[in-house]
């Protein structure tokens, strides 16, 4: 599977193709204009960023165990940031997964012009760009931001399905690793992939980014493991490769969940022992006083002892 992951890439990166479209690109030099997204953690960012960067860390973007909250809160998250969705911003990072997740999301939520910064912050700050410290979202939105939902680029997981089904299903590309893919790692329910997807490993395709165009395969869908990984695996097919890509969202693990939909490769993660179980604190105290019962037993008729010979040693002295 590693060879076919290595033959779908080249047979990408060598066809000529559709050219990666301007509002939402990636560039490793600094752009003389547009308002900077900081997406490293707020303590960093308020410490010291590019000079008039705002802070906008993707945890601020994600609920529990990396959920997606709705859209109707991210805009309102954007809002805070003060942003109203009509800006070019320069979306930067030290992270690109998580720099590429809150791209994504700016873009799908109708963002002008997105340019994702590719070269890491800390490293433009060493080279001496001019700094400050970032400035934190505030309180409540000002203003509001009123971008329209680009919501074709997102599908479903009934819609997929559906599609799945068609003559003509969609190309689907699968971002996660070679060990995923074939089932032999599991993070979810259920190790495999979706029905037909190729692997196309997001860092495999970051390390082999071009400026050559490329064709965009028939209504490619880009998915990754949940949330966070398949939007930052769509920046990177859409901002970074130029693919006309839509993106499922909620990725492997929610589709995994749902038992009724078929999979290739599948695979169960193995029921765990309680013998194979890894030793807790817990589990470890009883086995531990019990070893320890002798020695405790041993100190303590050392004790006694000390203290019989203490009282007559008192005794005769007295």
């Amino acid at each position: 599977m590693a060879g076919l992951s290595r033959l779908a890439l080249g047979l990408i990166l060598l066809a000529p193709g559709s050219g990666i479209a301007a509002e939402f690109r990636y560039s490793s030099a600094l752009p003389d204009e547009g308002q900077v997204i900081d997406t490293r953690a707020q303590e960093q960012c308020q410490t010291m960023s590019l000079a008039g960067a705002r802070c906008l860390p993707a945890t601020d973007l994600l609920g529990p165990h990396r959920r997606l909250p709705s859209f109707r809160d991210i805009l309102w998250v954007f809002g805070t940031a003060g942003l109203r969705g009509d800006e070019t911003l320069i979306v930067a990072g030290s992270d690109p997964r998580e720099r590429d997740f809150v791209a994504a999301l700016l873009y799908l939520a109708g963002q002008r012009e997105i340019v994702v910064l590719t070269e890491p912050l800390p490293r433009l700050l060493a080279a001496g760009a001019a700094a400050a410290p970032g400035e934190p979202r505030g309180m409540i939105r000002d203003p509001i931001y009123r971008a329209s939902l680009r919501e074709h680029l997102i599908v479903l997981r009934r819609e997929l399905w559906s599609e799945l089904q068609d003559a003509a299903p969609p190309a689907l590309f699968d971002g996660r690793g070679d060990a995923e893919y074939r089932g032999e790692r599991v993070r979810a329910q259920r190790g495999g992939r979706l029905p037909g997807a190729i692997l196309l490993p997001a860092g495999e395709l970051r390390a082999s980014l071009t400026a050559e165009p490329r064709p965009t395969p028939a209504g490619l869908v880009g998915y990754a493991h949940d949330p966070l990984e398949s939007l930052a695996y769509f920046t990177l097919l859409r901002a970074g490769a130029g693919f006309e890509a839509r993106v499922y969202i909620q990725g492997w693990r929610d589709w995994a969940a749902r038992g009724e939909l078929p999979v290739d490769h599948e695979t169960l993660p193995e029921p765990v022992s309680p013998r194979a179980m890894p030793t807790s604190a817990a589990t470890a105290g009883p086995g531990l006083i019990q070893q320890l019962l002798p020695v405790i037993a041993l100190i303590i008729a050392l004790l006694t002892l000390f203290i019989v010979i203490s009282r007559r040693s008192h005794r005769w002295t007295s």
